[in-house]
């Protein structure tokens, strides 16, 4: 008797959830339909890239952006004197570019005054 009743109720369940998802439905095309403008946009407008739904995604970083903890870290290999390390280690992250691990190991070497600094 309990396993009739416990079907039962799993196809009432099934039952409202779908009623309900159709009155949803059929509010949101109502409201759509009273919102859409009268006339279409013009096409020179820029596109606009469609978001990502669901999930995470992570903001945009510019390509030579490293983490704080691999800047630092970098920092003071190359004032250790073992630039070439540094180098292997960017050059990882960046996904095997050398010369642009170069340059931003370059960039992270020193300070203005061109001499080394070591960070903590």
């Amino acid at each position: 008797m309990s396993l009739l009743f416990m079907l039962s109720a799993l196809v009432g369940t099934v039952l409202v959830l779908a009623g309900g998802s159709y009155a949803l439905r059929w509010i949101i095309a109502s409201i759509t339909e009273r919102l859409t403008p009268a006339e279409a946009p013009s096409e020179s407008v820029d596109p606009v890239p469609e978001a990502q739904v669901g999930g995470y995604v992570p903001a945009p970083r510019p390509p030579g952006e490293l983490p704080s903890e691999l800047r630092a870290r970098v920092r003071n290999l190359v004032a250790l004197g073992r630039a070439e390390e540094a180098v292997r280690l960017v050059r990882d992250r960046v996904d095997g570019d050398e010369e642009r691990a170069r340059g931003i190991v370059a960039r992270l070497g020193g300070d203005d005054t061109g001499t080394p600094t070591l960070e903590r």
